[in-house]
C-alpha cells in the first residue's frame, strides 16, 4: 500500500510540474504540500530514498522545458554568486576526493543532495519566478494556512484519541515519545511568519491564529522559540522608549504565567516539551547527547582529521539508534548542521554554511534575510536542516515569501 501510495503522489506532483504553465496547477500544487501528512510517522508513503514526491513537481516543470532550453543563456541568467557556490562546493568535492573513495557511495550520495537540492531549486526559480509572481499571493496562502490549520489539528486528534500513528508506522520511537504533528506547512509557517513581520506588515488575528495552532501541534521547541525570540528582537528594535520599558517589566509576567500553564499538561502532549526544558538535568542530558556521537568519533581521529575532516560520506554512529531496529545505526548527519560538517570538512565547514547563506541571500528581502540568517544559524544548534528532505521546500517558500513581500509593500 505504501508503494502504491508513494507512486501515486509520484506521478501528481511530477504532471502537476510538467503542466505548470496550465491555469491552477502551481496553486494544486503548493496547496496539496501544505495540506497532505508528510510527517515522520507517515514517512513510507510520501519518501523513499529520501527522495519526498514533492520533489518531482520541480523535476517535472524542468524536464518539459528541456527540448527547448538554450542551455548558455539558461545558466547565463543564473546569479554570478549563486554559480560560484556551486563551483566552490565542486571544488571541494575534488579536493576531498581521496577520503570521500573511503566512504560508502549511498553516503556521499547524501553528503551530496543538499548542493543536488539546491541546485534543482534554483533552476526552477530560474525560469519560472514569473509564474510564481502572478499566481501565489497573500490571499492563497492565507486559504493554505487555514486548511493545513484544519487538517493538523485532526491529525493529532486522531494520533490522541485512535493511535492514528501506530496504525500507520511500527517504530518503537513513536510509541515512546509525545504526540508531535509535524508536516511541510510547519517549516513554511516560520518562514512566511518572519517575512510578514519584518515586512511591517500587520499580521492579521485569523492568520496568526492558522499558524500558532499547527506549530504548537509540532511541539519544535527550538522552531518556536527562536521565533519568538527573532519577533520580540524586531519589534523591541521599533518600539519607543515608553513601549521598550513596560516590555521589560511585563515580561516576568508573561514568562511566570507561561510556566504556570505549562504545569498542568499532560506528559503526553507535544507542548510537554516545552516544560521539560524547565529542568536542568534534562537539558544537560539533552546537550552533551546530541553531541555524543561527534565527541565519540574523536577517539578514532588523526590529528589532521581535526582540521580537514573526514570528507564527503563520513557517518556517525547513534547510539540511540539501537532499539530502532528497522534503521541502520550509523546516520550521515547529527541533530546539529555545526558538528555534522565539523565531522566532515574540519575547519572548511564555512564552504557549505556559506553555499546556504549565499541562496538564502538570493531568495530573501534585504529586511528579512538577517532574520532569516539568524533563524537558520540558530536553528542549526539543534537540527541539520540541510540534510532534510524539505530543504528544497525552504527555498522555495523563501521565493514566495519574498515576493508576497513585495505584493505588501
Amino acid at each position: 500500500m505504501a508503494e502504491f501510495i508513494y507512486t501515486t503522489l509520484f506521478i501528481i506532483n511530477f504532471l502537476l510540474g510538467y503542466n505548470i504553465k496550465k491555469e491552477n496547477y502551481l496553486k494544486a500544487f503548493v496547496l496539496l504540500s501544505f495540506t497532505l501528512p508528510f510527517t515522520n510517522f507517515t514517512t513510507p508513503y510520501h519518501t523513499i530514498f529520501q527522495v519526498s514526491v514533492y520533489l518531482l513537481f520541480f523535476v517535472g516543470a524542468i524536464v518539459r522545458i528541456i527540448p527547448k532550453l538554450h542551455y548558455r543563456k539558461f545558466i547565463g541568467q543564473i546569479n554570478t554568486k549563486s554559480r560560484n557556490s556551486f563551483i566552490a562546493v565542486f571544488a571541494l568535492f575534488i579536493l576531498y576526493l581521496p577520503l570521500t573513495i573511503e566512504h560508502a557511495l549511498i553516503d556521499v550520495l547524501i553528503d551530496l543532495k543538499p548542493y543536488v537540492y539546491i541546485g534543482l531549486i534554483v533552476l526552477f526559480l530560474n525560469e519560472y519566478s514569473e509564474q510564481i509572481r502572478e499566481r501565489i499571493n497573500t490571499d492563497f496562502l492565507q486559504k493554505c494556512l487555514q486548511i493545513n490549520c484544519i487538517v493538523a489539528v485532526l491529525f493529532y486528534a486522531g494520533m490522541h484519541f485512535f493511535d492514528l500513528h501506530l496504525l500507520l508506522i511500527d517504530d518503537p520511537y513513536y510509541i515512546n515519545n509525545e504526540l508531535r504533528y509535524t508536516n511541510l506547512a510547519s517549516y513554511t509557517i516560520p518562514l512566511l511568519f518572519l517575512g510578514a513581520i519584518t515586512s511591517s506588515a500587520k499580521l492579521r488575528i485569523d492568520t496568526a491564529f492558522y499558524m500558532l495552532i499547527p506549530m504548537l501541534l509540532t511541539g519544535n521547541r527550538t522552531i518556536i522559540l527562536v521565533c519568538i525570540l527573532l519577533a520580540i528582537i524586531y519589534y523591541f528594535t521599533k518600539w519607543n522608549m515608553k513601549a521598550k520599558i513596560t516590555a521589560i517589566f511585563i515580561s516576568p509576567i508573561i514568562i511566570s504565567g507561561c510556566v504556570f500553564a505549562l504545569s498542568f499538561l499532560s506528559d503526553n502532549s507535544s507542548l510537554s516539551r516545552f516544560k521539560k526544558l524547565l529542568d536542568t538535568d534534562y537539558l544537560t542530558h539533552a546537550i552533551s547527547n546530541r553531541l555524543e556521537p561527534i565527541l565519540s568519533s574523536f577517539e578514532n581521529y588523526e590529528w589532521w582529521h581535526y582540521i580537514i575532516g573526514n570528507g564527503f560520506g563520513y557517518t556517525y554512529y547513534i547510539p540511540w539508534f539501537e532499539y530502532r531496529t528497522h534503521i541502520n545505526n550509523y546516520n550521515s548527519y547529527l541533530d546539529n548542521i555545526y558538528a555534522t560538517l565539523y565531522g566532515k570538512f574540519g575547519v572548511l565547514l564555512i564552504v557549505p554554511i556559506a553555499f546556504f547563506v549565499i541562496h538564502l541571500q538570493k531568495y530573501s528581502s534585504k529586511e528579512t534575510f538577517r532574520y532569516l540568517l539568524f533563524y537558520f544559524l540558530l536553528i542549526g544548534l539543534t537540527n541539520s536542516f540541510m540534510y532534510q528532505t524539505y530543504l528544497p521546500w525552504f527555498i522555495f517558500i523563501m521565493a514566495i515569501t519574498l515576493n508576497t513581500a513585495k505584493q505588501r509593500a
